[in-house]
């Protein structure tokens, strides 16, 4: 209970442990200051050990506004901790030294009070760039992954989509063969256009959701999980069933379709049942939209741990997935599934459905 409001609320601690700092230089020098008489020498010392308290609770206060995870900012809570213990630990024994040789221990709450201050003030600014580094190097795994997927999209579906418009196109006007009767060139040839303008479209919403301040829209998840179930269903061996509302309108954009579409992509190749499942469910809460899409597989190889912050073979695409739904303002995490294999969560705020482009 303590750790999970710590990890929720770690700048407010930080803050928090600043002003007990603050509070006991006042009090231990307010007493020095009417014990001398208004001698100016606590004042002095006051604004010795003040200061870095002030610096202390400062640092929580900008902390709370940094671009930096929950996480992060418990790691940098750990960190200031840490360094205070250990610059506390270091003076105290020093002083246990001297009181064992018999040797006089002047002023120990002064001393103790700085070193602990300064050394909070030290492991804050390292746990802060250590953190800072840890989320520049996973941006960078997911902007490579997010490149990864867009060269796939281009290379591979796209050219795809290219392909069939220019066969047909190049052949319309010719005598259809008895296979091609019942199919309409143009009909097709729009099919395949309108299939290429999405993935465009899809791209460019990956790229701005990651690499800049993305513009969400209201956006149903339920034609979305309907087009890529049904596309599963067709390209894997795998019985695809959905359990789905009227509408899910959540805050998004169309890298939404590479959220659901991974998901699903990761549940099928990765089913080693010998009769794979996959369950597609959508629930509507009044302030969130939950997807849940479970398989019957033999679940989440300990190896494959932590799933959404590794760039590796069948983790990449979810990499790009925790980022993408993270910058929705949503959640995502794995669970055991009651199929028996592994469930994947991903919550996401719902939107105004009247606010739809």
């Amino acid at each position: 209970m303590i750790r999970s409001q710590l990890r929720a609320n770690s700048p407010l601690f930080i803050v928090a442990l600043g002003t007990l700092f603050f509070a006991i230089s006042l009090s231990y020098h307010a007493g020095e200051f009417l014990a001398l008489g208004g001698s100016v020498g606590p004042l002095i010392a006051f604004l010795l050990d003040g200061g870095p308290a002030f610096a202390v609770a400062y640092f929580g206060y900008r902390l709370s506004g940094a671009d930096l995870s929950t996480h992060s900012q418990y790691s940098v809570l750990r960190w200031g901790v840490g360094g205070g213990l250990l610059f506390l630990g270091v003076i105290g024994a020093m002083f246990i030294v001297h009181a064992v040789e018999s040797r006089p221990v002047t002023e120990p709450v002064f001393s103790l009070l700085i070193a602990a201050e300064v050394g909070a003030i030290a492991g804050l600014i390292a746990g802060y760039n250590n953190a800072q580094a840890r989320a520049d190097a996973r941006r960078a795994e997911v902007v490579s992954d997010a490149l990864a997927f867009v060269n796939r999209l281009i290379r591979h579906d796209l050219r795809n989509d290219l392909s069939a418009i220019y066969g047909y196109a190049t052949h319309i006007g010719d005598q259809p063969t008895a296979a091609d009767s019942d199919r309409d060139p143009a009909e097709i040839i729009a099919r395949n256009a309108d299939e290429a303008l999405v993935r465009i479209d899809t791209s460019h919403a990956i790229t701005e959701t990651l690499l800049d301040d993305p513009e969400l829209e209201a956006v149903d998840l339920v034609p979305v999980v309907t087009e890529f179930a049904d596309r599963i269903q067709d390209s894997f061996a795998v019985s695809v069933t959905t359990d789905l509302p009227a509408e899910a309108v959540v805050a998004a954009n169309d890298g939404l379709r590479p959220v659901v579409d991974n998901l699903l992509e990761n549940a099928a190749e990765h089913n080693d049942a010998s009769e794979p499942r996959i369950a597609v469910t959508v629930d509507t809460e009044p302030e969130t939209v939950r997807l849940r899409i479970s398989d019957n597989g033999s679940g989440i190889p300990d190896a494959q741990q932590p799933l959404f912050e590794t760039n590796n073979g069948a983790t990449g695409g979810l990499s790009l997935v925790a980022t993408l739904v993270e910058e929705y303002g949503g959640e995502i995490r794995a669970e055991a599934s009651q199929l028996g294999g592994a469930a994947f969560v991903v919550d996401l705020p719902r939107a105004d459905a009247n606010d739809r482009s």
